[in-house]
């Protein structure tokens, strides 16, 4: 990314990062309500859609979700942003291969983070654009993780 585009991604990503739990709140919550068969995959799945917001290992992963693009968000143009972002998410992508998740899956949650991302921030088209630069970058690291391992569900 170049300078612009990281200055955009940095000024932001402000809004969803000062309510981060409710942030990620608003992301799983919306990815549930428009894909309900995925919240299989979590710790949560007894509990009832409309109870989510509430539920505490709910939140917890939220906001884990929020902390890992928040640590992705401060290096970036960093001297070696590439390999820092390769190493942050290359370990999510190993840590999530066991609960076998579909690629299928995964995009969807992509186009939500996208929608969630653009309407929490008021983004306009090329702000949006340069969000999705940036996500399409993650999901390059996090499907290669997965098919170098060979486990991926697909």
């Amino acid at each position: 990314m170049n300078s612009d585009e990281v200055q955009v991604i940095k000024k932001t990503w402000e809004i969803p990062v000062a309510t981060p739990t409710d942030s990620g709140a608003a992301i799983l919550q919306e990815f549930f309500t428009r894909f309900p068969s995925n919240l299989e995959k979590f710790s949560f799945r007894d509990v009832p859609l409309e109870d989510l917001s509430g539920n505490s290992r709910f939140r917890a992963h939220a906001g884990r979700i929020i902390r890992v693009f928040d640590d992705s968000i401060r290096v970036l143009g960093e001297e070696g942003d590439v390999e820092k972002l390769e190493e942050i998410w290359t370990k999510i992508a190993v840590s999530h291969i066991p609960r076998t998740i579909s690629k299928e899956s995964y995009n969807q949650l992509k186009g939500v983070i996208l929608e969630v991302l653009t309407a929490a921030c008021s983004l306009d088209e090329s702000q949006a654009a340069t969000w999705a630069k940036l996500v399409d970058h993650i999901y390059g690291i996090i499907f290669k993780a997965i098919d170098d391992d060979g486990n991926a569900a697909q």
